[in-house]
């Protein structure tokens, strides 16, 4: 599973694994959501990333 790191500044907030999707459009990729805090904060971050081109065409 791809993992991405997350950064405010210089200080890491967050190291999240990345699942992967097959996205309702038909396209393939990685999603996955998480809380992390940032000055005392929570906030949810959301990542996603689609493959161009990965939507099958329609015959």
């Amino acid at each position: 599973m791809p993992r991405i790191e997350v950064y405010e500044g210089s200080q890491k907030i967050a190291d999240i694994g990345l699942p992967e999707k097959k996205f309702s459009t038909g396209s393939v990729g990685y999603w996955a959501t998480q809380k992390v805090d940032i000055n005392g904060k929570r906030y949810q971050c959301q990542i996603q990333i689609v493959e161009i081109g990965s939507k099958q065409k329609k015959e």
